[in-house]
């Protein structure tokens, strides 16, 4: 292991404060892997001189591109780029990495007309409201007509340089709408342009200028031309942290291009961090000490046998079909997915991943996701033990789902449950599935429509200018609209409690999503703890008896809580099959010290809604309320 400390001058725009470096991680293994690693098919590796890598780029994506067949596919892919300029036009699919293998991402250059880029997956209807899962990472992008990353959830961008504008949504979409997303250790030379995200969150990006978005765009230690935070209540709703309080970097792939040997890369932990900090200090791990998994061969055993033999572990894209949890407990331990490596839990009812939190440790870009398992408290990720306050772990686009292939059986209690403090959370998308892939011979039923006040009865189908995309009607949800090869999850499939359970102390989150829980989405019971930015759908399928009525809520602080802050939380609710009104969009102690910065809720669509943004005493409101009484 190599300790690097040198910062860039471009990326550190005002000086973070670098924690200590972590005392030299133990490793006990005798076992070298091979260096450069052996990856299976489902890694692509390209150099600048390979042919027709814009042809083969197409052919391995076919599935993975094709909306109805990718939605859910079991295919995973990575495309990994050695250093030099590629002249390519490469569209990125469902469960797709593309990623540079740089020391920097101006040693990946993208250029041509297009480059890499990711379109609406349905320009006629949902515009890119379920164009999910494919990320970027490491590279710069320089293609004439700017870069286009039109995506909503778990589609993250990190350490990218784009050189001239990059855009968010798709504005050639006859229906452009856009729900993401993250942004993070990057540099935006041209214009950011949300056109029509409804939210996003930048974190650590140096920028010249940004225009559109619909509801919420938050910048957090961000730097060069930064929106001006918004007036209250304006939209979209502008928020603005100056620094990240404490944060690290995802982990990435590196090659030497003169021996070809890799190193995994691993950014220290830094406090009041400003600007992209492209070169900020971190660690190597030679491949030599890097297990490579690959889903088709290894399973938790063979991970598990690696990480006690002081081996970090890079997932290769696949299913992981897990008969055991995987453990993390050696301090600095990494668990890395390339692709979106999906790790689907043991039939037993144990968690994919069971975290001892003994500091260091890196766990990034894996999909957690759950299984039928018998009843019983269960949780897709156990994030556990005393944590550190020296050296922080980190989760870094880490992504949860119950339901959505396969069987509706599939349930858990609790998709994260972080039990541990000081633990940095980047980019979590926590999703209980509203629509699922139909069974063989099913046939879709129609989203019932209702009107129900939102002023809107169908999905508008003409293609409507950014300025002219109302608040009410910007998110008509058509994940499973009309016409959707879906099926409409309803009470009892896919069951989940809750998204997040936070119960360690000091835990920060950046870029944090939950969506459609049965219970509250969001249980927070540790103190001090920090969220930079929140998006949140309710579940559809409820009614009044089984979420309103019991005081189910879209973001939790418990109520001994002292000391709690939120910024730019967003909940919305979309009740599609029965009327249901929800107390409050956050319930949280009444305490100053307990704060929600540009707190906001929306009514999608469907019946009733949510009855006020925040709500502290129930019990007096509740007798009290006009709207309410119906219920009783």
């Amino acid at each position: 292991m190599r300790v690097h400390l040198a910062l860039s001058i471009l990326a550190a725009v005002a000086a973070a404060v670098t924690m200590p470096p972590p005392e030299k991680k133990q490793r006990t293994h005798t076992h070298q892997q091979p260096n450069p690693p052996v990856f299976p098919a489902s890694v692509v590796v390209f150099a600048p001189d390979d042919a027709n890598i814009t042809e083969r780029m197409a052919a391995r994506s076919e599935v993975l591109n094709d909306r109805a067949r990718g939605h859910f596919s079991s295919e995973r892919l990575a495309f990994l780029f050695k250093p030099g300029r590629y002249d390519v036009e490469a569209k990125i699919g469902y469960y797709t990495s593309v990623t540079g293998l740089g020391a920097s991402p101006y040693d990946v250059v993208f250029a041509g007309e297009r480059g890499v880029y990711v379109d609406a997956m349905d320009p006629q209807q949902a515009g890119s409201l379920d164009t999910f899962w494919r990320s970027g990472d490491n590279f710069r992008h320089e293609a004439s007509t700017g870069f286009r990353w039109a995506v909503s959830q778990a589609a993250p961008l990190r350490r990218i340089v784009a050189a001239g504008d990059l855009e968010l949504f798709d504005p050639t979409a006859q229906v452009n709408y856009a729900s993401g997303g993250y942004l993070g250790n990057s540099i935006v030379e041209g214009s950011l342009i949300l056109g029509s995200q409804q939210q996003w969150i930048n974190r650590n990006v140096q920028m010249n200028g940004a225009t559109g978005g619909a509801w919420s765009n938050v910048y957090v230690g961000c730097a060069g031309a930064v929106a001006a935070p918004s007036a209250a209540g304006a939209e979209p709703r502008v928020s603005v942290v100056d620094q990240a309080p404490v944060v690290a970097a995802k982990p990435y792939i590196v090659i030497d291009e003169a021996t070809g040997r890799y190193d995994l890369r691993v950014p220290l932990v830094a406090k009041d961090v400003v600007g992209a900090a492209l070169d900020a200090p971190y660690r190597d791990v030679p491949f030599e000490s890097v297990f490579v998994a690959d889903a088709s061969r290894h399973g938790a055993r063979h991970i598990n046998e690696a990480l006690a033999r002081g081996l970090d572990v890079v997932l290769a894209p696949g299913i992981f079909e897990l008969e055991s949890s995987i453990r993390m407990a050696r301090p600095g331990a990494v668990v890395m997915g390339l692709g979106y490596a999906t790790l689907v839990a043991p039939a037993s009812g144990a968690p994919c991943v069971i975290a001892n939190d003994a500091g260091g440790m890196r766990l990034a870009s894996v999909v957690l996701q759950a299984s039928e398992v018998p009843a019983g408290d269960s949780s897709l990720l156990r994030w556990g033990g005393d944590g550190s306050e020296t050296d922080p772990s980190v989760l870094s686009d880490v992504f949860a789902r119950v339901g959505g292939p396969g069987s509706l059986k599939v349930r858990a209690s609790v998709m994260v449950h972080v039990a541990a403090s000081h633990v940095i959370l980047d980019n979590l998308w926590l999703w209980r599935a509203d629509h699922a892939e139909l069974a063989p011979g099913e046939q879709p039923r129609s989203r019932p429509v209702h009107e129900s006040n939102c002023g809107v009865s169908s999905p508008p189908l003409l293609n409507r200018g950014l300025h002219a995309i109302d608040a009410t009607s910007l998110l008509l949800d058509l994940r499973a609209g009309p016409g959707e090869q879906y099926h409409l999850v309803v009470p009892g499939e896919c069951a989940v409690k809750n998204g997040l359970v936070v119960d360690g102390d000091d835990v920060t989150a950046y870029g944090l999503a939950v969506e459609h829980t049965d219970q509250d989405q969001v249980i927070w019971r540790g103190e001090r703890g920090r969220t930079y930015f929140y998006q949140c759908e309710l579940p559809y399928d409820v009614n009044q008896t089984l979420f309103g009525d019991k005081g189910y809520t879209g973001y939790r602080v418990d109520l001994a809580v002292k000391k709690h802050e939120c910024w730019a939380p967003g909940v919305y609710s979309y009740f599609r099959d029965y009327p249901c009104l929800v107390q409050a969009a956050i319930v949280a102690p009444d305490t100053d010290e307990v704060t929600f910065a540009n707190a906001f809720m929306k009514k999608l669509r469907g019946h009733d809604g949510i009855l006020s943004v925040e709500r502290y005493d129930v019990a007096a409101w509740r007798a009290s309320d006009a709207r309410f009484q119906k219920y009783y």
